[in-house]
Parts: C-alpha cells; sequence; structure tokens
C-alpha cells in the first residue's frame, strides 16, 4: 500500500536527486497545495554522500518561509525497516 493510500488526508510527492521531478519542484507542489509542513524522507538504505553532503544542501535551497521543511534519517535506518530487512533475509533461508 503506498504512502498515499495509507494517509489519504496528507500530500505526497515525489522528488529525485537526479531526472527529476527536484526537491524544489516537489515542495512547489505540495505548497501550491497548502502544505505548511513538509517531511523529507531520504529512501536510501544507509548514510552516504548524498545524504551527507547533497540532500542537506538541497533542502536548505527549497526552503520557504512559510513551510517547515525537516529532513528524516535515511528509511534503512529506521528501526521498523531495519526489522523488516531482518525479516525478509531470514525468510528466505
Amino acid at each position: 500500500m503506498s504512502v498515499g493510500k495509507r494517509l489519504p488526508a496528507v500530500a505526497v510527492a515525489l522528488a529525485y536527486l537526479e531526472h527529476g521531478p527536484s526537491l524544489e519542484e516537489a515542495v512547489t507542489m505540495l505548497a501550491a497545495k497548502g502544505a505548511l509542513s513538509i517531511r523529507v524522507v531520504p529512501l536510501f538504505l544507509g548514510t552516504g554522500g548524498h545524504i551527507k553532503e547533497d540532500l542537506p544542501k538541497l533542502v536548505a535551497q527549497a526552503k520557504r518561509p512559510d513551510i517547515q521543511l525537516a529532513l528524516d534519517k535515511p528509511i534503512g535506518e529506521q528501526p521498523d525497516v531495519i526489522e523488516a530487512i531482518s525479516a525478509a533475509i531470514s525468510q528466505s533461508r
């Protein structure tokens, strides 16, 4: 089930580091829908160069005075995801 289906009252947008839509385009789209707070959830398994360097710069560039932007930890470092990966590995033996 997608995030949009799980949270129908929440506007959701995808952004990419390359080959668009960009984070700035996604923020613009969400702002047009009335978003006042945006969580940026990096879909990476761990912290690498994109998380340490590229993404913080892009978030800073996309900031607007009327919108709160929060940068989450990479999805692969969140406890529920780590447990799901562990379960998938242990079931595939």
